[in-house]
């Protein structure tokens, strides 16, 4: 299950942090709340994130080591 965690601090700027999601499903879960906030100055990627990635390179891999 997906989770996400707002904090606002005093200073007005918002923290979001996203739990159980996968590779790019994070930016699509958080789209719509980043819209409404305004800009992103910055974003940090956990390694969840990266495993879509990490996934893809292995199966093209693993894809390319059964053809030979």
């Amino acid at each position: 299950m997906k989770k996400m965690r707002i904090r606002i601090g005093k200073d007005g700027k918002a923290t979001i942090a996203v739990e159980g999601a996968v590779g790019t499903t994070c930016l699509e879960f958080t789209k719509q709340v980043e819209e409404a906030l305004g800009n992103v100055d910055k974003r940090v990627y956990s390694e969840a994130y990266h495993q879509d990635e990490l996934v893809d390179t292995l199966s093209a891999n693993l894809t390319q080591e059964e053809s030979l």
